[in-house]
């Protein structure tokens, strides 16, 4: 079954609550499983999915942890300091809007948390920048690179301006003229593969 999600700033699994974690915008394992689903079953409509991949920059999980034991691991660690709740939670964050910490996992990556927006999922997650395990990206180039994987599949190594050009319609970009205008996109292309 493929896992939907709000288009938001968070991917809301009842299997992570408290925890709110987009792995669309920075989970690779995660990503490519999707990617190898909707094109096996087609039951989830990728275009509306990738709207929820923005901002300017990102930072992309590539380890082999799951959505499931990063929120675990977490959830850990918070219990052992007894940060269990909203008011705990905002406390140890710090007094300030834009308040974060940061935390190690078992793999050595490290990850931001901060104040959610909602209630039911008040700690949000994502990669620190430029961690271990990580690779920062263009939202662009990542919608692009998902969009050619679902087109042309994982085995597909020859890429050529018409299938990136349909790929960037695919997620509503203009065309390009050559290959060289999207040189992180084909080094992100490469990222996005099932073992």
């Amino acid at each position: 079954m493929i896992d939907k999600h709000l288009c938001t700033d968070f991917v809301g699994m009842d299997a992570i609550k408290p925890i709110a974690f987009n792995p669309w915008k920075h989970h690779r394992a995660f990503v490519c499983n999707q990617i190898t689903k909707i094109r096996e079953y087609g039951n989830l409509d990728l275009r509306e999915t990738l709207c929820c991949i923005g901002g300017t920059l990102l930072d992309f999980y590539m380890g082999e942890l799951s959505p499931e034991l990063i929120a675990h691991e977490i959830l850990l660690q918070l219990r052992r300091g007894e940060i269990d709740n909203i008011p705990v939670f905002k406390d140890w964050l710090g007094k300030t809007q834009n308040s974060y910490r940061t935390l190690f996992l078992s793999d050595g990556s490290r990850w931001v948390l901060r104040l959610g927006n909602r209630s039911d999922y008040f700690i949000h997650i994502h990669p620190g920048r430029y961690s271990s395990l990580t690779i920062r990206c263009r939202p662009t180039g990542l919608k692009v690179a998902i969009a050619f994987r679902f087109l042309y599949g994982f085995n597909e190594q020859n890429v050529d301006v018409e299938m990136v050009n349909r790929a960037r319609e695919f997620v509503g970009l203009c065309p390009i003229k050559s290959l060289n205008s999207v040189q992180a996109f084909m080094s992100f292309l490469h990222v996005l593969k099932v073992k």
